[in-house]
């Protein structure tokens, strides 16, 4: 038995489910880079030569970090 199997049917229309657009495979999926520190998108690359890790300096506080770029499969 389901977690919510036994609550009534209210008649309510069910929600119409989008359609996920198709993504390109040679496409990468992008996100903003943030300092942990201040939270500042403020934050360029200085060091990539070790792909996939890059290195980042914040410009607001300064704070020295690293982001890794991982492999996305885009869900079925």
């Amino acid at each position: 038995m389901a977690f919510l199997d036994d609550l009534p049917d209210l008649g309510l229309p069910q929600p119409q489910r989008r359609e996920r657009p198709q993504r390109d495979p040679d496409c990468v999926l992008w996100t903003r880079i943030r300092c942990p520190k201040c939270g500042s998108d403020e934050c360029p690359v200085y060091d990539s030569s070790h792909v996939p890790i890059r290195y980042h300096k914040c410009k607001s506080c300064g704070k020295n970090f690293k982001s890794v770029e991982q492999n996305y499969t885009p869900p079925a």
